[in-house]
């Protein structure tokens, strides 16, 4: 992992695999838990690691607390692995920000598609 400025941001599409753009949430985040912070990475880097920006690590870190116990963080990696983290930031972003405003927040557009993709809907509670 490395972290380079947030001036330095690209777009996703020409964006480095495993490059952290800003990195102050992620050591925030690795300060209040290294072991969930650890799994988000992880699980981030299995489903698509130029994926690594604020939306999509605080929404990977809210799903995996929420959705996720303490000792299925395998069941978590696998479930990743199975999903295109790209696409549900793409549409995340597309859904908050309409042409004339915006909606909501990005990060929970994110939380709710990959609960979408992830969660069977009759295991949905």
């Amino acid at each position: 992992m490395r972290v380079r400025p947030f001036s330095e941001g690209r777009p996703l599409t020409s964006r480095p695999r495993n490059v952290i753009y800003g990195g102050r949430t992620m050591k925030r985040l690795w300060l209040s838990d290294e072991r969930l912070a650890s799994v988000v990475v992880t699980c981030i880097q299995k489903s698509d690691a130029r994926c690594f920006d604020d939306y999509t690590i605080l929404a990977v870190w809210n799903f995996i607390g929420a959705h996720f116990a303490q000792n299925e963080q395998p069941d978590a990696i696998a479930a990743f692995g199975r999903i295109d983290i790209a696409k549900i930031s793409r549409r995340a972003h597309r859904l908050a920000k309409g042409r004339n405003g915006r909606m909501g927040k990005v990060t929970e557009k994110i939380s709710s598609l990959l609960a979408h993709a992830i969660i069977p809907e009759d295991e949905a509670a």
